[in-house]
Order: structure tokens, then C-alpha cells, then sequence
């Protein structure tokens, strides 16, 4: 086999780990913190200073009864997804609260929270920057 050919099977084989990674790991994330939707991009500063906008967050299923005030969830809204802090809970409905915001959220049902945000001692767990990416293709798709 002459370097060329071997040359183009490598870049192959690298091309084709790289589109295994960024496929299954959605999906392998899906099952392990059982959501549909695994990771989200903190997209605003409404939660600094604990998430910074460009910050990527897991997202674990969780049941009515495990939410606690304090926690951080994210829940659908018109606009696509809200990453807040929940500062109460009712019957029927919850309200949350960015951080850095002055007032609380609308209420929301039950039904509309994806999961809650996964901590890591007592933090949210976040990697700086990862969601840049994909507001970057967000941006470029719109």
C-alpha cells in the first residue's frame, strides 16, 4: 500500500470515530441521565454568575417530587428552552428565576420541565465555553 492510499484510509478512519463521537455521545448521555434531551448551551447571562452564557450543562430526568427550591432545571417555553432556578413550588405550577435577574419567571406546569441541571458538589456542573459551538451553528442555520 503506498502512502497516499494508507493517507486517505487513516483520514477515513478519523473521520468516521469523529462522526461516532458526536453521535452516539448524545445518545449514550439520553440513556445514562434518562432525558431526550441531555446537554443544553447557556445561551444569556441570566444565571451568572453561577453559568456564564457559552457554558454547557447535562440535564437529568427528574420527577415532580424530587424538585426541591434551589435546584436549577430547564423547561420548554415558546422560544425553545429556559435554564433557571426554581424559588417555588405549588400544586399545579412552579416559578423560577434567573439569578441575575431581578424578577421571577411566569408560572409553569410540571409538564413543561425537561430536568434538572446535574451538580457537582452542590454546583452545577458546566463546561465553560463548549456551548459557544453551538450557538455558533445556531446563528449560522438561522
Amino acid at each position: 500500500m503506498n502512502k497516499k492510499t494508507k493517507s486517505i484510509i487513516e483520514w477515513v478512519i478519523g473521520a468516521m470515530i469523529v462522526v461516532a463521537i458526536a453521535y452516539g455521545t448524545p445518545i449514550a448521555l439520553s440513556k445514562v441521565l434518562g432525558t431526550e434531551y441531555p446537554v443544553a448551551s447557556i445561551t444569556s447571562s441570566s444565571m451568572w454568575p453561577a453559568l456564564k452564557k457559552g457554558d454547557i450543562v447535562f440535564i437529568k430526568n427528574v420527577e415532580k417530587s424530587e424538585l426541591e427550591v434551589g435546584d436549577v432545571i430547564v423547561y420548554r417555553n415558546e422560544k425553545g428552552f429556559t435554564v433557571h432556578r426554581i424559588t417555588e413550588l405549588n400544586d399545579k405550577t412552579l416559578r423560577t428565576k434567573g439569578d441575575a435577574n431581578n424578577i421571577s419567571d411566569r408560572p409553569i406546569k410540571y409538564d413543561k420541565v425537561v430536568g434538572r441541571v446535574v451538580e457537582w458538589n452542590g454546583k452545577p456542573l458546566r463546561i465553560p465555553y463548549f456551548g459557544k459551538i453551538s450557538m455558533l451553528i445556531s446563528e449560522i442555520g438561522n
